[in-house]
């Protein structure tokens, strides 16, 4: 029986009612008067806060919540209402809530909820991965034991943790050696862990001092054994706490990380870091919550770990960074060179063992992972090296061959950190914004039947920077409006000087998140349309979904009344991770487009084969055309033309090309 602690100022009694119904031990409250004493004594780690009709006491008691002693890991759940109060979810964020459900959302699912702010406090107090595989290969490196809750004779204890324990004759006491030289408390306190176990946890740990330095024990259950891995934790570990751990992940956060680093680089070392991406994660996060998204980030943050165990924490620290950015920082000892071929090969094996498909309530969600890399060289400080990485990151997000992007030392990277965003306003005024063209052509006749518009910013002095650095870049100078009003303005105008041989061809423009929150974006788009002098049924807007999820009746709306204009509709990147049937029933579409990644794969097994022929037979079942990016080879346009996919673009026939360019091409292709 897990306890909850409840404080409901109007709705204690059928809350209590129905959270004790899925299993829970609830010391429910309707005051908050001596809250701090009450929820305390209901030994809960998970507090659940109802704060509708009372948003201001509500907000009180989680600030008092969460200043409770922080080693607890106390989980704060804010239940509220935000058809009444639109932004109580960042209120209650600021006041310390590590959980917020909106109760009026037809999909809001409490108990859900509940139990993934469970898990948060299983991860805070070091669960891992609760299967026996994910054990067992951590019982290979570290201080490890295991034994069977049915049979003494099947114990096991780590080489590695009997040469740590000399002292124990493990032979004489295989279950309880390791716990002979604890003191009574800490042995009260073991049993307390072990006690959580015995009433259904899954997961539990315990801090102490072995040998005057501080370790903590992570016990697990995995049903028929009982598994325990021990963490030591240095004199600069000690000072963070778990204030310095991601609430999602369970890792270091991005301040550790940065103390972590500045203490390396003042004792002389230089060091390396691996920059991990979710690409697809917007997309994850959006059709299946927040909190399966934070379920994600645990379960990545777990494999990291398990994966760098041969690592002791002076070598190496796993954090998750922000939003879905992950970080792997390791010190070198090797020549400059060694050390980022070093860095290569950790991120390669990374990118193969970490980003497998994750299961989430008997789901297998995808993830498409990208990387960048950045080792120092010579003078320079934390935050400038995680800048590098963080470009080179954004360089493999906007790459749809390259999972792995290396940034170098040189002054103009540096240049890039430092300068690109205060630049970014003065180069769209200038018109270093320029258009890229790809061009899109029939699988069946290789007919060139137009082209998708992409953003590059011809640097002056850093030369053409993608569209990945341009939109980061943009995101976090607070320019994403403008820029892609600029970037529409642009390819439609460039588009219009078509010689009138090529009025056949059609223009792709893509359109964010942004563009279709915005009240104005249909009366914006058709006025640039037709300022342009462009043909608007020569046009089509390509939307990711994650641009949709936001209020996806509103973007319904708003792009049907495009289309009754003549403008075609295409969902972009579809099958990237998990794509929701759902928008390609509901909003007014014309074209699918089949992410590049899944196209890479076509003219391997046949099962990759079955995956997209079903999502091309799919897309013709509901009268929409599909074209599939990135294609490279003959043999993946032979495989397209045979399951009849119509269009295609790739760097079988070309890559995006300038304005100039794409005219001479379409000209021969004419």
């Amino acid at each position: 029986m897990r306890n909850l602690f409840l404080l409901s100022f109007q709705y204690r009694d059928p809350l209590a009612a129905r959270i004790s119904a899925g299993g829970w031990h609830v010391s429910s409250a309707r005051r908050k008067d001596r809250l701090k004493g009450r929820f305390l004594s209901s030994h809960a780690l998970t507090a659940l806060v109802d704060l509708r009709e009372a948003v201001d006491e509500g907000l009180a008691a989680i600030a008092e919540l969460a200043n409770l002693d922080e080693n607890r890991g106390i989980a704060i759940l804010a239940l509220a209402d935000e058809g009444k109060e639109s932004d109580i979810a960042a209120k209650c964020y600021d006041a310390g809530a590590t959980h917020f459900l909106d109760i009026s959302n037809p999909h809001a699912n409490l108990e859900q909820a509940i139990n993934f702010a469970y898990r948060y406090v299983e991860n805070v107090l070091g669960a891992g991965e609760a299967t026996d595989d994910f054990n067992m290969l951590l019982a290979q490196i570290g201080e490890q034991w295991s034994f069977s809750k049915s049979s003494l004779s099947q114990n096991w204890i780590s080489e590695n943790l009997k040469s740590a324990m000399p002292e124990v004759d493990f032979n004489a006491y295989p279950v309880t050696g390791i716990y002979r030289t604890m003191s009574d408390n800490e042995r009260a306190r073991v049993r307390g862990a072990m006690g959580r176990l015995r009433t259904g946890a899954k997961q539990a740990a315990v801090a102490y001092v072995r040998g005057g330095n501080k370790v903590i024990q992570h016990l697990h259950d995995s049903g028929k054994r009982i598994h325990g891995r021990l963490e030591r934790v240095t004199e600069n570990e000690k000072d963070l706490g778990w204030a310095g751990r991601d609430l999602a992940s369970g890792l270091r956060n991005g301040s550790a990380a940065k103390n972590w680093m500045r203490s390396r680089f003042a004792n002389g070392h230089s060091l390396g870091l691996i920059m991990f991406g979710i690409k697809n994660f917007a997309t994850i996060n959006a059709a299946y919550g927040r909190v399966i998204g934070d379920e994600i980030m645990r379960r990545i943050g777990q494999r990291l770990i398990a994966k760098t165990t041969d690592y002791s924490i002076e070598k190496c620290l796993v954090a998750r960074m922000d939003g879905q950015n992950f970080v792997v920082a390791m010190t070198l000892d090797e020549t400059d060179e060694d050390g980022v071929q070093s860095c290569i090969s950790q991120a390669e094996k990374l990118l193969n063992q970490v980003f497998d498909p994750i299961s989430v309530e008997a789901r297998d969600i995808g993830l498409v992972a990208r990387a960048g890399v950045a080792v120092s060289d010579g003078p320079v400080d934390e935050t400038l090296l995680i800048r590098r990485a963080t470009l080179a990151l954004a360089e493999a997000m906007g790459s749809d061959a390259l999972p792995l992007k290396i940034s170098s030392s040189s002054d103009n990277n540096i240049l890039v950190e430092q300068q690109l965003e205060a630049e970014l306003l003065h180069a769209i005024e200038r018109g270093d914004i320029t258009i890229a063209l790809q061009p899109q052509i029939k699988v069946a006749t290789g007919q060139l039947t137009g082209a998708e518009a992409l953003a590059r910013w011809n640097h002056p002095k850093l030369g053409f920077l993608g569209a990945a650095t341009l939109f980061s870049v943009a995101e976090r100078a607070n320019l994403l409006d403008l820029l892609s009003s600029h970037i529409h303005k642009l390819a439609l105008k460039t588009a219009a000087h078509w010689p009138e041989s090529l009025s056949f061809l059609r223009l792709s423009i893509n359109v964010t998140a942004g563009d279709l929150a915005n009240v104005e974006f249909v009366t914006d788009m058709m006025q640039k349309i037709e300022k342009a002098g462009f043909d608007p049924m020569r046009t089509t807007l390509e939307i990711t979904e994650s641009a949709l999820i936001d209020d996806i009746t509103r973007a319904a709306e708003r792009l049907a009344e495009l289309r009754a204009q003549g403008l075609q509709i295409a969902i972009d990147d579809f099958g990237t991770g998990y794509s929701s049937l759902s928008y390609l029933k509901n909003l007014p579409l014309d074209y699918l487009k089949i992410d590049s990644g899944l196209t890479g794969d076509i003219s391997g097994s046949p099962k990759d084969q079955v995956v997209v022929k079903s999502i091309i037979d799919m897309a013709h079942s509901l009268d929409l055309s599909v074209i599939a990016e990135g294609v490279e080879t003959e043999a993946q346009l032979t495989t397209l033309a045979e399951q009849g996919c119509e269009y295609f673009q790739g760097f079988l026939r070309s890559g995006p090309i300038s304005a100039e360019e794409f005219e001479i091409y379409a000209l021969r292709s004419d």
